[in-house]
């Protein structure tokens, strides 16, 4: 087994949520460190202020999840290093001048249970999650041991490179505020050129197989997320039925009209309720529900339009049935597209790896990647960036409790990212 799959599989076996990362950063640090970098961790990464409160841990949770990531063998001087934030950061600096890129790399988990179950790769080879909720279902764990390759490549090649590359273990993907932290923290102020990898997208509308690689993607969609709390009245449902303000049932209507928005004919739209959670038992009318909401734009006004139909629906479900409301937003996370003039490098590093069969200039990812956050701050600066899709086979969508991947396409990834840096970063001979 290469050194990146067994990077995978440590961290595919204590996955860790956003913001509750520190196994993993603490991880990686040491390794990094063990490279040669002099890495920095946790608030001198990302940006604690720009961390919204819904994502916020107590200090009792941070503490609880500091001892976890020790007692499941973490360094106790890095996991101390985080002081408290999940995150590192390191740069190779050549001391030639030359440009300054950046590279994004996710560390976060998904929040559900793993199967336990012969003939799932995972199971069968010792490597399923050890932590309840948790489960790296998008890859994450793939693109860490790629982003730790990358590292330790280019310290071997730094000789032949100018300028600066930063690279970037970020938490916080799959929720909010991971990049947008980094961002915050200025760390992207100086970055001219920018590349994000991401195994299992699409091209031509079709999952990537092994042996494929899409160089760019720009069908990026916003994401907007809502906590929307529904307050009715208590009642029993066979006495004073009629004082009783049932927010199970507004919650219920809420969530279908939402789904019943039309789609947009400027581009990709999506709403999505993913959970409602209301009553107090069977016998009294339930006083109040809470939903999780999300909606997605391609372009600015598809995200307007779709956020406009759900507070429509919002306000009149609450008319009919006599309820109040609030909500928790979280924000949202930009939609974007890669820059084609990057996707010409990426395609010339793809050529290069006899791996890659198929070269698609580029792919689909028909969703949300806070990648855009950093991809449009470069763009900003006048830089260029793009999202690269990694072809692997899988034994299920992203996502899905029971995806795991090719491992083989790990080190052609890589290979492929060193390609592109060593192309923006060649030194004068």
């Amino acid at each position: 087994m290469n050194k990146l799959s067994e990077y995978r599989r440590e961290f595919h076996k204590y996955p860790e949520n956003g913001w509750h990362e520190f196994r993993t950063s603490a991880r990686v640090a040491e390794i990094l460190t063990g490279m040669g970098y002099e890495v920095a961790m946790g608030p001198d990464v990302i940006e604690p202020a720009s961390v919204g409160e819904p994502e916020r841990l107590t200090q009792e949770q941070v503490k609880a999840e500091m001892e976890r990531a020790v007692a499941q063998g973490a360094n106790p001087d890095f996991v101390a290093r985080t002081n408290g934030w999940p995150g590192v950061m390191a740069v190779l600096d050549t001391g030639r001048p030359g440009p300054v890129s950046a590279m994004r790399f996710e560390i976060d988990c998904l929040p559900y249970d793993e199967p336990q179950k012969a003939g799932y790769r995972p199971f069968d080879e010792g490597y399923l999650s050890c932590n309840p909720q948790s489960v790296h279902a998008c890859g994450h764990d793939g693109h860490t041991a790629i982003g730790l390759g990358i590292a330790g490549e280019l310290q071997k090649r730094k000789e032949h490179l100018c300028g600066k590359i930063k690279l970037f273990f970020q938490p916080a993907e799959e929720t909010f505020y991971g990049a947008q932290s980094i961002v915050d923290k200025g760390h992207l102020d100086d970055v001219m050129n920018f590349i994000a990898v991401h195994i299992a997208l699409s091209a031509e509308n079709k999952p990537l197989p092994s042996h494929t690689v899409a160089c760019g993607c720009r069908d990026f969609l916003s994401d907007r997320q809502l906590d929307v709390y529904l307050e009715g009245r208590a009642a029993h449902p066979c006495g004073a039925s009629q004082e009783g303000r049932n927010a199970l049932l507004a919650a219920c209507s809420a969530a279908l009209n939402i789904h019943s928005i039309a789609p947009h004919e400027a581009g990709l739209c999506r709403v999505n309720v993913g959970e409602i959670h209301a009553g107090v038992c069977a016998n009294t009318i339930a006083p109040n529900a809470m939903m999780r909401i999300e909606y997605r734009g391609q372009y600015p006004e598809i995200s307007a339009y779709a956020g406009k139909r759900i507070f429509d629906i919002l306000d009149g479900t609450v008319k009919a049935y006599g309820l109040t409301y609030h909500y928790v937003d979280y924000g949202e996370v930009p939609a974007g597209a890669s820059d084609p003039a990057m996707m010409e490098i990426i395609q010339r590093a793809a050529k290069k790896v006899p791996w890659f069969e198929t070269v698609y200039f580029e792919g689909n990812v028909g969703g949300t990647d806070d990648a855009a956050v950093m991809l449009t701050k470069v763009q900003q600066n006048g830089g260029i960036g793009t999202y690269v899709g990694i072809g692997a086979d899988t034994t299920g969508p992203v996502h899905n409790p029971e995806f795991d991947f090719d491992e083989d396409c790990l080190p052609a990834a890589m290979e492929l990212c060193l390609n592109a840096l060593e192309e923006l970063h060649a030194a004068e001979a």
